[in-house]
């Protein structure tokens, strides 16, 4: 794991790895119904044992979700609050951690190749379904869909239909080169608002 955060905000824009190599940006949007932040893997893990949230909260509302490609690569995934730069960045870190844990073991273990972003009433109410068939769903789909999100309607969770039931409550992408440990970081502003989340998959020399 990286031990400080490099500019992802410039990243983003430019479409760029850091030695300056073009990349391709892929988009999707993401409901967090609480604003409790989840960055998992979303198949490597067991039902009984679930991610915590994230200490950082924000408010409950439909947000964008930016994938940096970079060479077939997801090089990194960015969940966006608000559209404005980041003056400071910090850990993402798990609720389990707010009492002074090790900010070493902050990152998330990926097992299935595959990170995600969700909300966390919706990653426990997947979790608590009989059967698997989300996950066989996203397998089945980030088959084919190396460089791009693979999404988890809002419909397959409460039964919503319509417009409702098309909002993307989970958002998946391969992790990287594969499995690991990888670390979320938080921007703010320089008022202190969060203005993003973003999970870097470690393709600095790409």
């Amino acid at each position: 794991m990286q031990d400080d955060p490099i500019e992802y905000d410039e990243r983003f824009a430019l479409a760029t790895s850091v030695n300056g190599a073009e990349c391709a940006i892929e988009r999707t949007w993401l409901l967090l119904p609480t604003g409790r932040v989840v960055a998992t893997d979303p198949l490597g893990g067991r039902h009984d044992d679930l991610p915590a949230p994230f200490v950082q909260v924000v408010p409950a509302g439909r947000y964008r979700v930016d994938l940096l490609v970079m060479d077939g690569l997801i090089a990194a995934a960015r969940l966006c609050i608000r559209d404005e730069s980041a003056a400071s960045w910090e850990q993402a870190l798990p609720e389990h951690l707010r009492d002074g844990g090790d900010a070493e073991v902050a990152g998330y273990d990926v097992n299935a190749g595959t990170g995600c972003f969700t909300d966390e009433q919706t990653f426990r109410r997947l979790s608590e379904e009989s059967g698997s068939g989300w996950q066989l769903t996203l397998l089945e789909d980030l088959a084919w869909m190396r460089d791009g999100p693979t999404v988890i309607p809002r419909s397959e969770v409460d039964g919503s239909s319509g417009d409702e039931g098309d909002e993307n409550v989970l958002v998946a992408f391969p992790s990287g080169e594969g499995d690991g440990t990888y670390r979320t970081w938080v921007g703010r502003t320089r008022g202190g608002e969060i203005t993003c989340f973003v999970t870097d998959f470690l393709l600095h020399d790409a």
